[in-house]
């Protein structure tokens, strides 16, 4: 199975709105070498990346609109065993590294990995991106804007025109929720 089709189809189309952020972070990870690369168990740590990614946005939106952040290992483990991984393949992974508190349990196993890859990935996308700019990314895609029809944007490149032609506005939410901007420029962790 082609993992960067299954993350693309399988986790980041999830969420209509979402999936033009992940796929412009997701790019640039690619681009970097972040993930999807040929080393041993790529595949299992290209899907805690994905998943770090959903895990930033839900945190993002948790602490913009309230709803709960609703990604979790669970997701992980499901996703693995649809790739045809099972626990033992995890645990390996895991294993390998050595910033990944291993324990007894193997839910709290796949949370520490969670938790240490999305703090990780976070450190990407600052050194990446602009910690303004992943505010706005994440804003637009979240946000219901107020406009005169329902606006769906086709590719991140028209989202981050958009975001160009309403970089005010922007500013002005940046403002409104500073704590969230702080916590991104703090570097977003979970």
């Amino acid at each position: 199975m082609d993992i960067g089709n299954y993350i693309e189809n399988d986790i980041f189309n999830e969420n209509n709105q979402h999936k033009h952020f992940y796929q412009m972070i997701w790019d640039c990870f690619i681009e970097n070498g972040f993930v999807i690369t040929d080393e041993d168990g790529y595949e299992i740590d290209t899907l805690f990346k994905a998943f770090a990614l959903k895990n930033l946005l839900g945190e993002f939106v948790y602490r913009i609109y309230d709803e709960v952040n609703e990604i979790g290992f669970e997701d992980i483990i499901e996703n693995a065993q649809n790739l045809g991984f099972d626990e033992a393949d995890i645990e390996a992974y895991c294993e390998s590294d050595e910033n990944i508190f291993v324990e007894d349990d193997f839910e709290l196993t796949v949370k520490n990995a969670l938790d240490y890859i999305t703090e990780i990935s976070a450190d990407k996308m600052l050194e990446e991106f602009a910690a303004d700019d992943i505010f706005d990314a994440m804003f637009a895609c979240t946000y219901a804007f107020e406009q005169d029809f329902v606006f769906d944007f086709e590719d991140y490149e028209e989202m981050l025109a958009f975001i160009d032609n309403n970089q005010d506005q922007l500013d002005d939410y940046k403002e409104e929720y500073s704590s969230v901007s702080n916590w991104i420029h703090g570097g977003m962790m979970c």
